[in-house]
């Protein structure tokens, strides 16, 4: 049962997708948006085993779910769905997860357990203060988690091949910057159960 959070939008321009939306008038911008929306994931669950959160325009494998469900959880760790291209050359050869370069590039799909969660939500320094920063408070979501959990001994772990994809590598919810695409990712129609016991 996804949960869209859209920001600056209005939740009747989303009623044919049968889906549950949260929409903030006016607009918080990205990293306010990203904030809020694992806040509601939390407060509307807060037993949870775990919390998946996506960004932007995101493809993705069929039966994902059923492929995560299947995944052994890291130990104080977390997953990054994305695997972005520097990352992508410590992939290489390997398949399963991986341990990141924790540089934490690629918000397009995320997740944590619960207690990665309660600490990036009561991180003072990288979480709750980040709105201050004039330059860049309203973005770099991605990096303020990795720093936020590296310093707390979490570590960053991607997959190997890419599960998740920016479709059509347009900008995106940031900038109009433009990134390559994950060499990895097998497309849409890749089913993700053919990965286990690989």
């Amino acid at each position: 049962e996804p949960r869209l959070f859209a920001d600056g939008a209005d939740a009747g321009m989303y009623d044919g997708l049968g889906l549950d939306v949260t929409t903030r008038q006016p607009k918080v911008m990205t990293f306010a948006n990203w904030i809020l929306g694992m806040w509601e994931l939390y407060a509307r669950n807060p037993n949870a085993d775990r919390y998946a959160i996506f960004q932007d325009d995101v493809a993705a494998y069929k039966n994902l779910r059923g492929y995560l469900d299947r995944c052994e959880f890291p130990e104080r760790g977390y997953w990054n769905l994305f695997t972005f291209m520097e990352n992508e050359r410590r992939v290489m050869g390997q398949s399963g997860w991986v341990e990141s370069n924790q540089t934490g590039r690629g918000a397009l799909g995320l997740v944590f357990n619960r207690d990665a969660v309660v600490e990036i939500l009561s991180n003072a320094d990288y979480i709750v203060r980040w709105p201050q920063n004039e330059a860049r408070g309203d973005s770099i979501i991605d990096g303020q988690i990795v720093k936020a959990l590296r310093r707390e001994g979490w570590t960053e772990y991607v997959h190997a091949p890419s599960l998740v994809e920016h479709t059509g590598q347009l900008a995106g919810s940031m900038s109009k910057l433009v990134h390559p695409a994950a060499k990895t990712f097998r497309g849409e129609q890749f089913d993700a159960m053919t990965l286990l016991g690989k």
